[in-house]
């Protein structure tokens, strides 16, 4: 008998392109496409993809893959979610999670199903993942590896300053344009999720090593970056293409390479700036505003990078036993 899987990809074609008629960011729709294509392979693979449960007492096999959209059900959206967390990591499974809640609500409200099959899942819970903030010695070590009069030297230092000093998303350090930067003003204004515009601030050394970049990027490119609709990032080897959140990621590997230090990733300045905002006694409301959190969640989830370490040094400033002495 001949195993009709149900291929998903034409539905989440349409979802997708609902999507950017919202016009949300980039990365909330690679987020969105990269979870609905791989829930659509899941449950076309007959090999390495959906198999039906076999029962350990009577060996009776569990709901078959399946052969239409209303087939969908439950079992098949928890097993994805499983082999994602087995394949990648819970953090992973639970955007995924999230990604295909939104796709089978949209077919619900467009009426190509009557009911969601993740109507009464649970998220896979997020177990408490301390992220490493970057050591001092490794952050300066890191932009002495950046220093120099090149234009890689100064659009590397400007984009690590920046997100070093803002604690801005990937994606949203990445995806923009000139006339997002305010250098007189200090801010960058970053796109985040929900489609949220913010401003971002900045301090004095990050605005110096921005007009720095763009000095050397118009020499770079041979015009001044005075169009606010042209990308502000741009590659050092083919200077007609723009920097992506992937090169970024490599230029990084590169730079940690040439500095002696272990790899980083983007996503741990957002963690070291949070983390220091912290230790300085900024104010936590303005952390939020700055970063784009909504959920005071976010901001615990947040605090727990190097939180044994600012617990230590709040104890060492108001020790009762050292007062009392």
């Amino acid at each position: 008998m001949t195993d009709a899987r149900y291929n998903i990809a034409p539905m989440s074609a349409s979802w997708l392109r609902s999507l950017r008629s919202r016009n949300l960011s980039d990365n909330t729709i690679r987020i969105y496409s990269q979870a609905a294509r791989s829930f659509g392979e899941f449950l076309l693979d007959v090999e390495a993809g959906y198999r039906p449960p076999v029962d350990q007492d009577d060996g009776t096999e569990g709901r078959p893959a399946p052969a239409s959209l209303e087939e969908i059900r439950r079992e098949h959206v928890e097993a994805y979610i499983t082999a994602t967390m087995k394949r990648t990591s819970p953090s992973n499974a639970h955007q995924h999670f999230r990604s295909l809640k939104t796709m089978f609500n949209w077919l619900v409200d467009e009426e190509e199903l009557d009911r969601s099959p993740m109507r009464t899942m649970k998220p896979p819970t997020l177990p408490e993942v301390e992220v490493p903030v970057i050591p001092e010695a490794d952050l300066r070590k890191l932009f002495a590896a950046c220093k120099g009069k090149t234009y890689a030297d100064r659009r590397d230092t400007a984009l690590l300053m920046l997100l070093l000093d803002t604690g801005v998303r990937l994606s949203e350090v990445t995806d923009r344009h000139v006339g997002d930067l305010d250098l007189d003003m200090k801010v960058l204004h970053v796109l985040g999720k929900a489609n949220r515009v913010r401003p971002v601030p900045f301090g004095n050394a990050c605005a110096t090593a921005l007009d720095r970049y763009l000095r050397a990027a118009a020499k770079h490119k041979g015009r001044a970056l005075d169009d606010d609709e042209m990308w502000l990032w741009w590659g050092d080897r083919n200077k007609g293409q723009r920097l992506t959140i992937w090169g970024v990621g490599t230029m990084l590997k590169r730079r940690c390479a040439e500095a002696g230090i272990g790899d980083l990733h983007p996503h741990q300045f957002r963690h070291t700036f949070a983390h220091q905002w912290k230790v300085a006694g900024g104010n936590e409301d303005d952390l939020m505003r700055i970063t784009g959190w909504k959920s005071r969640q976010m901001l615990s989830r947040y605090a727990a990078s190097a939180g044994g370490e600012r617990a230590r040094l709040a104890h060492k400033r108001i020790s009762p036993g050292d007062r009392l002495g």
